[in-house]
């Protein structure tokens, strides 16, 4: 893959001569060849050149446009997919209570399951990660019991509320965190996961529209204007693999210190040397070449994600029956 990350504020886009173009007061900031870029992701203050942008569609790159902190605020999407039959199907089976049980009860279990590994890969057992395996263990049992949405709801909060306290336990002193927070992250290590997980839910959201769904419709996490719920459904599984594995690395090798974060007018502001390192943590993970635990072959994790998007498509056509979690044990 090659994913151009536009994160100077001022920065303007181009593209001539076979290449993309990256600058800023004249200065060039990237120069890269037109036709190997598959995604641009842009921070804050950026101008696309309509050369740049009808570029881009016609090549169906995906550009996705967040604010300078890593908040999602839209997208510059090629033409949609031409498959209508799998939207008309997802649609049909998204209102199938049953089927939307059994699909949310997989998605669940896959992130449950992760986590429990992640915590289980970790030399530190701390008290809270060894109380956090415990109920993550009750609630996958508890699980598979469960008759509605609300109780895998339920189950889930409690699992997570568990583990962040025992991801916390294992960071630096400095960077440890009292629980999860979202919009606005009330500390540095919040910033960090808000930050991942809005990469992860872009990357998911453009695999996504490539095999045709329609990202606003989930089955687990509850439809809502501008969210794209099926984004957040199948990002799941990889949250604690792909962000917090990279946040916890970034962490304790120093390459993300205090000192990479400011205070300014009450809000905890993340500087660009450390965003810059933090995504080249991010797009090495992505890049990072596992076994997959059900097709038994090489992949990277950014296929791994394209591979379940397929198998969820396969699932909602009837093709196959279940939907298999992705699994990292």
């Amino acid at each position: 893959m090659s994913i151009l990350y536009v994160t100077d504020q001022g920065a303007t886009i181009t593209k001539t001569d076979g290449r993309v173009v990256v600058r800023r007061e004249n200065k060039i900031l990237e120069d890269l060849p037109a036709i190997d870029i598959e995604r641009v992701v842009i921070f804050g203050n950026a101008h696309l050149t309509t050369p740049s942008m009808k570029f881009f569609l016609d090549r169906g790159i995906d550009v996705c446009l967040l604010s300078s902190r890593g908040r999602y605020k839209g997208r510059l999407q090629p033409e949609f997919c031409k498959d209508a039959e799998l939207r008309r199907m997802q649609y049909k089976q998204s209102c199938n209570q049953q089927t939307s049980l059994l699909v949310s009860k997989s998605i669940v279990y896959g992130k449950l399951r992760n986590m429990e590994s992640f915590l289980k890969r970790q030399k530190r057992q701390t008290l809270q990660v060894k109380q956090a395996l415990q109920t993550i263990k009750r609630c996958l049992i508890n699980l598979n019991r469960s008759a509605n949405l609300d109780s895998v709801r339920g189950y889930e909060g409690s699992a997570a509320s568990m583990y962040y306290k025992a991801l916390s336990s294992l960071l630096k002193k400095e960077f440890q965190f009292t629980k999860r927070t979202h919009y606005p992250p009330a500390d540095k290590t919040n910033i960090l996961l808000s930050l991942g997980y809005t990469l992860l839910y872009n990357t998911i959201y453009g695999i996504i529209n490539v095999v045709g769904f329609d990202p606003y419709q989930g089955f687990y996490h509850q439809t809502r204007h501008g969210h794209a719920a099926l984004a957040s459904d199948l990002m799941e599984e990889f949250r604690a693999i792909i962000v917090d594995s990279i946040v916890l690395l970034a962490i304790n090798r120093g390459e993300i210190v205090p000192g990479n974060f400011s205070n300014q007018q009450g809000k905890i502001m993340f500087d660009n040397e450390g965003l810059k390192k933090f995504l080249n943590r991010y797009e090495s993970r992505l890049s990072s070449i596992i076994r997959h635990p059900v097709q038994k072959i090489q992949l990277s994790y950014y296929q791994c994600m394209e591979a379940q998007v397929r198998h969820f498509a396969r699932v909602i056509y009837g093709n196959e029956k279940t939907y298999i979690p992705f699994v990292n044990v």
